[in-house]
């Protein structure tokens, strides 16, 4: 099975509006979009336990787990089944 290299979250905002985390420890880097698909923050150069520490991190505090029913059901980030995490 092949190891997908990005990750990508949806993060639910307190205004309701979700933006788009993509994480690539290959790259070292974390990628934030807004609702537009506007890149507003980048961070590189980062270390793959750096990214790691701070994926699991914002796991713990903030997101969980989708399940089929909600992959299927998307995110309204247009990245609908991709997506692998949101908020609470």
């Amino acid at each position: 099975m092949k190891e997908e290299k990005e990750k990508k979250w949806a993060w639910l905002m307190p205004n309701g509006k979700i933006y788009r985390v993509v994480t690539n420890p290959e790259d070292g880097t974390i990628k934030v979009y807004n609702p537009d698909g506007k890149l507003v923050n980048k961070e590189e150069k980062l270390s793959k336990e750096v990214i790691s520490l701070i994926e699991k991190s914002f796991l713990e505090a903030v997101a969980e787990k989708v399940g089929v029913e909600e992959k299927e059901k998307g995110t309204g980030t247009e990245d609908n089944p991709e997506t692998a995490m949101y908020i609470r």
